[in-house]
């Protein structure tokens, strides 16, 4: 068996488009329509500020500069920054009849990835594990406490992790994007996933802050820690942001 025998390359064989298979059916059979809003109405929700949209430098010379940071202080960062950061990646910009369009794109406009945050220094936020309510534009509570030991050793002791004043935490719920596209729906979840994570990184690097993006995670570990089945919604993709 060789490399092109992996499921990598024969999920790309099979979800191919073609003239005929794209208008194929499939044997998936009914598939349900989640929310495209996940909230938590039991926790604890406190409301973010709106973002101050503060001046920044020419966005080429933002694009010139963006690098994966690995090394932050201690400083916290204010409640403020998080906001701006939260608003870059999903904040809503637009409201139509049907959709309400966010900063960064998706297919069909079908949002599947969510954002929880595990927050280690934030201004006037306690340390914990949280889920951004994107329609209230505020954090839910998930777990208090301090999590970056546990989530250094999930993403295979990258200390990054545990060091940033905020991991943000993506998650997929693949039934939000698969009622529509089918199998080939993973194509584009993770394609959402680099829209949302490169906007994190040009607003960091816009306001003078680190952010890494990490890939290498024990999926279960981190999904453990969220609360999520691993199945119809799982975690894939995170990233580290703190001070320089």
């Amino acid at each position: 068996m060789g490399y092109k025998d992996g499921i990598a390359y024969q999920y790309m064989r099979e979800t191919k488009y073609d003239r005929v298979s794209i208008s194929r059916r499939d044997d998936l059979g009914p598939i349900p329509r989640p929310p495209i809003y996940k909230t938590y109405p039991g926790a604890t929700k406190s409301p973010l500020p709106e973002p101050p949209f503060e001046e920044t430098e020419n966005f080429w010379n933002i694009l010139n500069q963006r690098r994966s940071r690995r090394r932050y202080t201690s400083e916290p960062i204010s409640i403020e920054t998080l906001s701006s950061l939260l608003w870059a990646i999903q904040g809503i910009t637009l409201s139509a009849p049907a959709y309400e369009f966010r900063a960064a794109p998706s297919a069909g406009a079908l949002y599947p990835v969510e954002t929880y945050l595990s927050i280690h220094r934030v201004s006037d936020v306690k340390q914990g594990i949280y889920h951004f309510n994107v329609p209230d534009f505020a954090l839910e509570e998930i777990s208090a406490g301090n999590f970056g030991e546990h989530l250094s050793r999930a993403a295979l002791d990258q200390a990054m992790v545990g060091r940033g004043a905020v991991l943000f935490i993506w998650t997929a719920i693949v039934l939000r994007s698969m009622w529509k596209y089918r199998d080939r729906c993973i194509r584009y979840i993770f394609t959402d996933a680099g829209h949302i994570a490169q906007n994190l990184q040009l607003a960091a690097t816009a306001m003078g802050l680190g952010c890494c993006p990490i890939g290498a995670f024990c999926d279960d570990e981190v999904n453990h820690l969220l609360q999520v089945d691993g199945e119809e919604e799982t975690t894939i993709y995170l990233a580290a942001v703190g001070n320089l």
